[in-house]
């Protein structure tokens, strides 16, 4: 079983009894601070594991989940799906703001989400993000008490709710009591304690597999249930997404057949992309950029050479990382998937148009010239399709949920 960590640190109304908790990433029992090096990958398995597999009810019962969330992860539409009451996302004091985040943010408010700005401060991003704020958190321990002041008596006429953190002595909670904040939170009351529980553990070839045939347009339900079947993990997990206070469904469902129906194929890639995201090891994030410029360009070199299987081509360069992703043989790990033996033959050999197609990718990513097989297309076109996978590579994931 995959052990799963979250910090949790109460917040309080300003008669001391708890509103909410924030949740803060950890990645093992003995951190005392989040230790990531992908905030999104960090948010995603906060979201993810929250909602989907731990369980509010068990993480916060009836109070509210106060958790940060990356500026990608929004602009991306991971949120979407999240529009819970008990939600509330923080917005990150170093965020870039321009009119596609405030668009994206206008949009996730009018469907139910509900954002804090944390350690606010009175200049102009913020207060061009003022307009899609509940409430609005002010930093007691950097923040001087005039501009305290001052704060507090302009934001209220913004309507918004305040909250003081990092409230580390009796007379700073004194001081927030007196300027009538709402909610307190800090070091004063309680620090963060450490929560653990168990995962099921997720196949991460099951999920890829899932990601390349959710990148096929003409994909139908059906065959979208058989590969969800196929792995207890992502079948469990499925089912306490669609069974989450978020869908607030009359009746259980048990079935995946009517999850998948109910979720729509969107929903879908955007659920498996969460998944795929909250997998990995922080320090491995890299191989999903690698698995993905390896399929964009496969992809593209298919296409060029008007090979029919496209989107095999995509699928050979996403499943081309498995080894390093598992450590695993990829003898042994082929050995266990049902695929194709055109794709096999192309992963183990490198043999057949796919293979071909393979090889040239990986050579020209490691600009191996020497053995660089061109496929009789011209430099330029080589050259166009490498570049246009990886510009797309860090994007590609989250265009799944556009798709």
């Amino acid at each position: 079983m995959k052990e799963i960590y979250f910090a949790r640190q109460p917040i309080y109304t300003r008669n001391l009894e708890i509103e909410g908790y924030e949740l803060f990433y950890r990645n093992a029992e003995t951190d005392t601070t989040a230790q990531f090096l992908d905030a999104e990958i960090a948010t995603s398995q906060i979201v993810l594991n929250t909602v989907t597999e731990v369980g509010l009810d068990r993480i916060v019962g009836k109070h509210k989940a106060f958790i940060n969330v990356a500026r990608d992860f929004i602009l991306d539409g991971h949120l979407e799906g999240f529009a819970m009451p008990q939600l509330v996302f923080e917005i990150v004091a170093d965020i870039m703001v321009d009119e596609p985040l405030l668009q994206a943010l206008r949009r996730l408010r009018k469907q139910g989400c509900h954002f804090v700005l944390d350690d606010y401060v009175d200049n102009e991003a913020y207060q061009a993000l003022l307009e899609i704020a509940d409430y609005v958190k002010i930093d007691m321990l950097t923040t001087p008490e005039k501009e305290v002041r001052r704060l507090a008596s302009r934001l209220r006429q913004c309507k918004v709710t305040l909250m003081a953190e990092r409230i580390e002595t009796l007379s700073i909670q004194e001081l927030c009591q007196t300027l009538r904040f709402d909610y307190l939170q800090g070091y004063h009351f309680s620090q963060p304690k450490l929560l653990k529980f168990q995962s099921v553990p997720t196949n991460q070839l099951a999920v890829l597999q899932l990601i390349g045939k959710l990148h096929d347009p003409n994909i139908e339900i059906k065959r979208v249930e058989e590969l969800i079947s196929q792995d207890v993990s992502l079948t469990y997990k499925l089912l306490r997404y669609i069974n989450s206070a978020y869908f607030n469904l009359p009746r259980r469902i048990d079935s995946i057949q009517r999850a998948v129906v109910m979720l729509g194929l969107k929903n879908i890639r955007s659920w498996v992309t969460l998944i795929s995201l909250s997998n990995i090891e922080s320090h491995r994030s890299d191989l999903i950029t690698v698995a993905l410029e390896r399929a964009k360009m496969c992809e593209l070199l298919a296409d060029a050479l008007k090979i029919k299987q496209k989107d095999a081509g995509f699928t050979v360069g996403l499943l081309s990382v498995l080894d390093a992703m598992t450590q695993t043989p990829l003898e042994a790990i082929l050995a266990a998937l049902p695929l194709e033996e055109e794709i096999n033959k192309a992963l183990l050999h490198h043999e057949g148009p796919l293979g071909r197609i393979l090889a040239c990718t990986l050579a020209y990513e490691r600009c191996d010239w020497d053995s660089l097989d061109s496929l009789g297309l011209e430099p330029s076109q080589l050259n166009d399709a490498y570049m246009t996978a990886l510009s797309e590579a860090y994007q590609a994931t989250y265009e799944l949920l556009k798709g």
